[in-house]
């Protein structure tokens, strides 16, 4: 027989060759299931259930006489409206993290299935320069093909998916923990204000999120209901790994996690786990394919994410770091206090990441699960906790990269709160002053006290949320992707040639956004006014600008418009001015102004440099905005210069008397780049002229002009020049190297 100390408790027992008599004591609403093993004719280990019964006593929540499974469902109801409504309102902003999957899957539908690549179901695609999105742009596949690109499909699809945490952290608690709480379960999931706002936008985390609570779901009643289960687990797992990069870490620790905690259990069902096992390759198919025709990509994004795993530092430090931050993400005060940690549009003002009045009952939810590690729901619980933080912690902590903490916090909270109520309803029937409808009052008013939570959460957020904070810019909430857009979607409905200019430096890939709004060609040009104050430019005055309040400061501050009409303005959510509808027009003067800068630009600046090797060197170079002159020459990859305005940058060196030089290196970034190059020798008319073009990459790189052979040179005219962009231009510039 399999006893459950959560559950029921054997009172009497007493056995003879013939029979077996038990006497149980059940708590309230817990379930008792006799089984028992035998060998059979192969000498195999069979199992046999012979009896399943209901705990006597009235169940903790009944609602009158609703069952259970209603109050589960209800609990699932609760969980879609605080999540559903207003869901376009809040959060305030809507992301182009968010947009990009709707985008890539429009495309994907639009290349029958290719990526721009030529891939055939591609495993990853590009956001932001790197491979980081997959199943969250082909789960947006069908609602795009159905209801088009529209704020509310996009995130409303991914509350849809994410029922999973909730219907997860539910069945964990009511089919392995033994105890008919699902409905707690979904109300303390719904009230985590993390979960609460991440689950209501459409980013990959949330989704990773709920495949993961689907996995971990899966495996429990793998392991304490049916092994068949184990097929689900292993779908759910690939699901999850592949939706998010720093759920590849988690995943992975908690099937070790898993395999360690549960080795005999796997042995004795080897048959499935083997299986199993297959299929779990089967799924990691893609990630090789991947791999192969991408090598060093993995590489490449601890690079952009500058992860100290790819720093020039000893492992004994690399493994401290990530220590530390595996140590940051169990910190409760990181969780359950209000933090500036966190950029403001992943925060809740003035609330926890976790809910900070269940952090009681999460204490003691811990404490029953190391108590109880003997027992296997004990360990799934636990390993999920410690799992946790290892994804964020690659890199550096933060709450996209650690919100599958909720998961594990909800179910321990949910434990501790089922401990608490089993001790004060044994206190209470010790002194004989429970009555009768005691467990069913009690339970409904939990569950109504869990509703108007949630309820007030919701309502805060959607009354309160848009002024929690004020930057409402590129380095804030980033606000304004609905309503701009939208706008200029009205007047081109009225005025199809209407002419607009957006400019893109309120958010991150307002191009993305520009494509999720508007189907291609864009019927609008995106750039910023600042391109017509640094330089000239043909100036339709028919054109609508749409520019920030700053732009409007700096635009007014040129001198250099007249006629200036403003058309429209929309406001940030605090009443203050967000985005100026404006026409203008030059001034009679302007190409004159424009000479005059120009000359101002191209002025060089002269110092004293010393090289690598010790020698030093006369420089005339290009004014600079980042860096200094000096970082061109000192041979570090992770140094460099930026012109402040001229295109190209220019760069004199002479040399103390001549110096011997074979071949030139630069370093350049990933714009399209040309390089010319020209060297005096002592004594010689005319210069030695190189010059080298490159196309655009995503990342610097190296660039070596070699001379007709070793020569003396005097001194070296060096010009590094941006094909993208027309002076005034930013040109980047790492290294320059003069070799032997």
């Amino acid at each position: 027989m399999m006893q459950d100390s959560v559950g029921p408790k054997i009172v009497k027992q007493e056995q003879t060759p013939e029979k077996l008599y038990l006497e149980v004591e059940l708590q309230p609403d817990s379930d008792l299931e006799i089984q028992f093993n035998f060998l059979d004719q192969d000498g195999k280990i069979q199992s046999k259930k012979i009896w399943k019964a209901r705990g006597l006593n009235k169940p903790l929540i009944s609602l009158g006489s609703v069952s259970v499974k209603v109050a589960f469902l209800l609990a699932l109801v609760l969980y879609l409206v605080v999540r559903l409504v207003g869901i376009e309102k809040f959060p305030i902003y809507f992301f182009s993290d968010e947009a990009i999957q709707s985008v890539h899957a429009a495309d994907l539908i639009r290349d029958q299935l290719f990526s721009p690549y030529g891939e055939f179901l591609p495993t990853f695609f590009m956001n932001g320069g790197q491979y980081n999105l997959s199943t969250s742009v082909y789960y947006q596949v069908l609602p795009v093909l159905l209801l088009g690109k529209q704020v509310w499909v996009t995130r409303g699809a991914v509350v849809l998916l994410s029922l999973l945490a909730a219907i997860g952290v539910g069945l964990m608690i009511e089919k392995a923990f033994n105890r008919r709480w699902g409905w707690l379960a979904v109300c303390v999931l719904s009230l985590m204000p993390a979960w609460f706002l991440h689950s209501r936008t459409a980013f990959e985390t949330s989704m990773a999120v709920s495949l993961y609570a689907a996995f971990v779901c899966s495996y429990a009643l793998y392991r304490m209901k049916d092994t068949r289960f184990l097929y689900a687990a292993a779908s759910f797992a690939a699901l999850a790994f592949y939706s998010y990069n720093p759920m590849r870490i988690v995943v992975g620790f908690t099937l070790i996690g898993f395999l360690l905690s549960d080795l005999r259990f796997h042995w004795q069902h080897k048959l499935t786990f083997l299986k199993v096992i297959g299929l779990g390759l089967f799924f990691l198919l893609p990630f090789f394919r991947f791999w192969l025709d991408h090598p060093g990509e993995s590489i490449r994004h601890l690079e952009i994410l500058n992860s100290y795993w790819i720093q020039n530092i000893t492992w004994g430090e690399k493994v401290g770091k990530f220590a530390g931050e595996y140590l940051k993400g169990l910190n409760p005060l990181y969780w359950y206090l209000p933090n500036q940690h966190d950029f403001e549009r992943h925060l809740m003002k003035d609330y926890g990441h976790l809910w900070q009045s269940g952090f009681p009952f999460l204490l003691l939810g811990i404490a029953w699960c190391i108590r109880n590690v003997r027992q296997p729901q004990a360990r799934i619980f636990l390993i999920m906790l410690l799992a946790a933080p290892t994804g964020a912690a690659l890199v550096a902590l933060g709450i996209t990269r650690a919100l599958v903490m909720v998961i594990p916090a909800s179910i321990m909270t949910v434990v501790g709160m089922i401990v608490v109520w089993d001790w004060l309803l044994q206190r209470i029937r010790k002194q004989r002053l429970i009555p009768d409808q005691f467990p069913l009052w009690a339970g409904m008013t939990i569950f109504f006290v869990l509703v108007a939570f949630n309820i007030n959460m919701l309502v805060d957020a959607i009354k309160n949320g848009p002024t929690w904070f004020s930057n409402y810019g590129l380095y804030g909430m980033q606000y304004g992707a609905r309503q701009v857009f939208g706008s200029i979607k009205e007047e081109l409905n009225i005025e199809p040639e209407k002419k607009f200019y957006l400019t893109s430096t309120w958010t991150n890939g307002a191009d993305v956004l520009a494509r999720y709004f508007f189907d291609d060609p864009l019927p609008f040009q995106m750039g910023s006014i600042d391109g017509f104050i640094k330089e000239y430019k043909p100036l339709d005055p028919e054109i609508v600008f749409v520019m920030l309040p700053n732009e409007m400061e700096n635009m007014l501050a040129s001198q250099k418009f007249t006629n200036i009409r403003m058309e429209k303005v929309l406001n940030y959510p605090n009443g203050e001015p967000g985005f100026y509808f404006v026409k203008v027009e030059y001034i009679e003067n302007i190409q004159d102004m424009f000479a005059t800068e120009q000359a101002a630009r191209r002025f060089l600046n002269k110092d004293e440099v010393m090289l690598s090797d010790g020698e030093v060197v006369t420089v005339e170079y290009s004014t600079l905005d980042m860096g200094e002159i000096h970082h061109i020459f000192d041979r570090d990859k992770t140094t460099l210069a930026r012109t402040w305005e001229a295109n190209p940058m220019q760069l004199i060196v002479h040399f103390p008397t001549y110096r011997m030089v074979e071949k030139i290196i630069v370093r350049v970034g990933g714009e399209a780049t040309l390089v010319e190059v020209k060297a005096w020798s002592p004594g010689e008319g005319e210069p030695v002229s190189l010059s080298m073009q490159v196309a655009a990459a995503p990342d610097p790189r190296f660039m070596e002009l070699a001379l007709p052979k070793l020569m003396k040179v005097e001194w070296i005219d060096v010009r590094v020049k941006n094909l993208n962009n027309v002076e005034p231009a930013h040109v980047h510039l790492w290294e320059l190297q003069f070799y032997p």
